[in-house]
């Protein structure tokens, strides 16, 4: 398939997607060689989606770039189908889906990527701290999915300290008792 026609295909696709218009020269210069037009969601294939909010974001304040799907799961501000640039690092697309919540257990961040010949390979990256050097400078690819894991400490600390208060008391009930009957 020609430069000419995959530019066309893609200046469509974001006409058809509502995102802004940007230029051919733009494109050429944006534009990816190892990408391919499959890589990239045609509204045909986002159209039957549910139209719930929090399903499917077009970054409106990116201009002048070609827009490439990623799924953000899990404990972020707005998880779902991002469409983001083809530029945009790890930690920049997780600021995109509006960051880790205040449950997110960002020492197990999961990236999992479709290799040419259909495997699948899975990275793994540690936040915390604000993340490392690999984090900010992995890019991230069209039809990545990213996973970040609910921290369940806070749900399981709540729940022993629940039931530390209730050994307490019983504890403390029979200490009474028997210094009642004494």
């Amino acid at each position: 398939m020609s430069i000419k026609k995959v530019l066309s295909l893609v200046i469509c696709y974001q006409l058809l997607s509502g995102t802004i218009v940007f230029s051919a020269e733009t494109a050429k210069s944006e534009m990816k060689s190892e990408l391919s037009l499959q890589e990239i969601a045609l509204p045909s294939e986002v159209k039957d989606l549910g139209k719930q909010s929090g399903s499917v974001y077009y970054n409106s304040s990116v201009k002048n770039k070609v827009l490439i799907p990623a799924h953000i799961w899990g404990e972020v501000g707005k998880p779902g189908l991002h469409f983001i640039p083809t530029d945009t690092t790890l930690i920049k697309g997780l600021s995109m889906a509006g960051g880790p919540s205040g449950m997110a257990k960002i020492d197990d961040v999961i990236l999992t990527r479709s290799a040419a010949d259909g495997s699948l390979k899975q990275y793994e990256f540690n936040l915390s701290e604000g993340g490392d050097v690999q984090a900010y400078q992995f890019k991230i690819e069209a039809g990545d999915s990213i996973f970040i894991k609910k921290d369940l400490f806070r749900e399981d600390r709540a729940y022993y300290t629940g039931l530390i208060g209730i050994g307490i008391s019983i504890i403390s009930t029979l200490i009474l008792l028997q210094k009642v009957n004494k």
